[in-house]
């Protein structure tokens, strides 16, 4: 469900005393009001005085001075409440932008495909990429290889694409999610992982936990949630079987190094996950609370491609304009469970420079779309000399 952001109404500021009405009425308050006093004052009694004399300017003036004494009183009042109401629709839009803002720093990452393209010519959408949808495609490795080599295979892939990140660490928490099938070989994985980074870091102790590949949203929003998230590796993987004749996902890995104390490669914000009807007010809601209106430069799509249309068009400011997507099924084949990291590392890898990227996937057997900002690293700016 999209954030339940409240939507404030506009704070009607009092309208500002009319002097060209409360000028005139004054004076014409004030001339009655002498009126009466002489109507009023004794027949025969002198009224060269100053008792006179104070009652016949003295009873006006106070009492235009309490009568508009009383008007600018209520103004002030009310133009009081209308900047309290200002000040605390603030603070709280602040606290939300806050709240929606919490982010994950990725340290490292990389993507494993089961085709041979890199994340940066998905990115540019380079010509002569493979079409793969509707096909579940294996690793390049997978061919005649038992499941036991081509998962050290794949691990020592990542291990190998991480090694500069893990060279000077002294200890990092792993945590492999894979899919449920793959679960029964879960010692396996385990000890695969732990001998391929030792490999490339021998210095660093690694502790392995393998898991079910837990729901990126959920695994995401739980991490942000936390004041001090702890650095750790995951990898998500989607693999083939040995007895596996009718795959049902392409295979596919990613791995992402979560470390708020490094320099961030980039980072992911709080996802969101929204029902097809929802989308349109949860994508204002990203583009207003996380980026500046306008700034997505292009839109990842995994399990989703259907609505496409209806992710892009509440992104733009120009209905004329139109962002760039890249439907990674077509190039990458059938998704599967760990799709959506694939899909988030692919986005972090290919926009380095670049402006924010909008990752949008649904998990499968679901119809909600889950929705994530990544935001990369700026650019390093080139060094000049006079």
């Amino acid at each position: 469900m999209s954030w339940s952001i409240p939507t404030f109404r506009e704070v009607q500021q009092p309208a500002p005393i009319s002097l060209r009405f409360w000028l005139p009425s004054l004076v014409a308050m004030a001339l009655g009001i002498a009126g009466i006093v002489l109507l009023l004052w004794p027949h025969g009694k002198p009224a060269q005085g100053i008792r006179f004399w104070a009652l016949l300017v003295g009873t006006p003036f106070s009492a235009c001075a309490l009568s508009f004494g009383a008007r600018l009183d209520r103004w002030e009042h009310e133009q009081t409440i209308a900047e309290e109401m200002e000040r605390e629709q603030g603070r709280i839009a602040l606290l939300w932008r806050v709240w929606s803002r919490r982010h994950l720093c990725v340290t490292a990452s990389c993507a494993v495909f089961p085709v041979s393209v890199s994340a940066t010519q998905i990115g540019d959408a380079a010509p002569g990429m493979p079409l793969s949808s509707g096909r579940a495609k294996g690793f390049p490795w997978t061919n005649g290889k038992l499941e036991a080599w081509r998962r050290t295979k794949l691990l020592g892939v990542i291990a190998h694409g991480l090694r500069e990140s893990l060279a000077v660490r002294q200890e990092l928490p792993i945590k492999v999610l894979i899919d449920e099938a793959s679960l029964e070989n879960k010692d396996a994985w385990a000890a695969a992982t732990k001998d391929a980074f030792s490999k490339v870091a021998p210095r660093c102790r690694f502790t392995v936990e393998v898991e079910d590949v837990t729901r990126c949203s959920q695994f995401l929003t739980q991490q942000v949630n936390l004041f001090s998230y702890p650095s750790q590796l995951v990898i998500a993987a989607q693999f083939w079987l040995d007895n596996d004749e009718s795959p049902a996902f392409s295979e596919g890995a990613a791995a992402l190094l979560f470390d708020a104390d490094s320099s961030p490669r980039g980072s992911f914000f709080r996802p969101m996950t929204a029902l097809r009807d929802k989308l349109e007010t949860g994508l204002q809601q990203l583009s207003e609370m996380q980026v500046n209106p306008g700034t997505v430069s292009r839109v990842w799509l995994t399990g989703c491609d259907d609505a496409s249309v209806d992710i892009r068009s509440p992104l733009t400011i120009d209905p004329k304009a139109s962002i760039p997507e890249r439907l990674l099924d077509n190039v990458l084949g059938t998704p599967g469970p760990a799709s959506a990291w694939i899909a988030l590392a692919t986005a972090l890898e290919a926009s380095q420079g670049s402006g924010p990227q909008l990752v949008a996937w649904r998990e499968p057997s679901s119809e909600s779309v889950h929705l994530c900002l990544v935001a990369p690293a700026p650019a390093p700016q080139k060094e000049t000399t006079v």
